[in-house]
C-alpha cells in the first residue's frame, strides 16, 4: 500500500493490459480508498509505457469508477469499488433475464459508438480481439469477451450507458452463468463468437451503424440460443 513505486510489468503493456494491471493493483489494496496514486510520469516510467497509453488506461479505470482524477490535485483511488454489488444484487438477476435485457439494450448502443468512437476506443477494441484470440482457456476467453463488450460501452462516451452495461455484465460473476457458458463452449462456437466480434469491430471502424447494430443483435441472439437452447 502507499503511493510508492509500482512493480514494472515483465512485458511492455498496451493500454488494455496496463488497465488490467492497474485494476489488479487497485483491487488488491495497493492504494487505500481515497489515497492518491503516483503521478502520471511516475506510473508511465514504472510500467514502461508512453504517457498517451497510460492516459487511455486511466480513462478506462475512471469510467469503471475505480479512480477519480482532479485537475491540479492528481489521481485518487475511489472511496468505494463500484464493481462489488450488494450481496443480494447479483443474486437477484438471472442469466436469462439479463440476456433478454442485453438484446434490447446493447444493439441500441451501436449508433452512439459509431458516431463517437475515437482512435483510442478502436485500439481498445482491437486489443480485446487479440486477447480473445490468444486466450488459452474458457476463463481467459470469457475475460476478453467481457472486456470487448465493456469497450463497446466505453466507446459511447455516455456514462449512463456505461453504468447500465456494467450492471448487466456483473451477472457473469455468478456460478450459474459460468456453467451455462461452459456447457456450450465448443471450439466451433468459440470460433463463431470471435468471427462475430471481428465483424462487429470492423463495422464500427467503417462507421456503419446499421450493420454494427445488426451484428450486435445477431451476436446476442447466437449466445442466447446456445446458452438456453432457444
Amino acid at each position: 500500500m502507499g503511493g510508492g513505486v509500482v512493480e514494472v510489468e515483465a512485458a511492455r503493456p498496451g493500454a488494455e493490459a496496463l488497465r488490467a494491471a492497474l485494476e489488479r493493483a487497485l483491487r488488491s489494496g495497493r492504494w487505500a480508498p481515497g489515497e492518491r496514486l503516483p503521478t502520471e510520469r511516475a506510473l508511465s516510467e514504472n510500467y514502461g509505457v508512453a504517457r498517451n497509453t497510460l492516459r487511455r488506461a486511466l480513462d478506462a479505470l475512471e469510467a469503471q469508477g475505480l479512480i477519480r482524477r482532479h485537475v491540479g490535485r492528481g489521481t485518487f483511488r475511489a472511496e468505494q469499488d463500484p464493481a462489488e454489488p450488494a450481496p443480494t444484487e447479483a443474486g437477484a438477476l438471472s442469466p436469462a433475464e439479463v440476456m433478454e435485457c442485453r438484446l434490447i439494450f446493447e444493439p441500441e448502443l451501436l449508433p452512439m459508438v459509431v458516431a463517437r468512437a475515437n482512435q483510442a476506443d478502436l485500439q481498445r477494441l482491437e486489443e480485446c480481439l487479440r486477447g480473445a484470440e490468444a486466450a488459452g482457456d474458457l476463463a481467459a476467453f470469457e475475460h476478453w469477451d467481457a472486456a470487448l463488450h465493456d469497450a463497446v460501452a466505453l466507446a459511447t462516451h455516455n456514462q449512463a450507458a456505461i453504468t447500465l452495461s456494467r450492471s448487466l455484465a456483473r451477472v457473469r460473476l455468478q456460478t450459474d452463468w459460468g456453467q451455462l457458458k461452459a456447457r456450450g463452449a465448443t471450439p466451433a462456437r468459440r470460433a463463431a463468437l470471435q468471427a462475430q466480434h471481428r465483424a462487429l469491430v470492423a463495422a464500427i471502424r467503417d462507421r456503419d451503424r446499421v450493420e454494427a447494430r445488426r451484428l450486435m443483435r445477431e451476436h446476442i441472439l447466437f449466445v442466447q440460443g446456445y446458452m438456453f437452447g432457444e
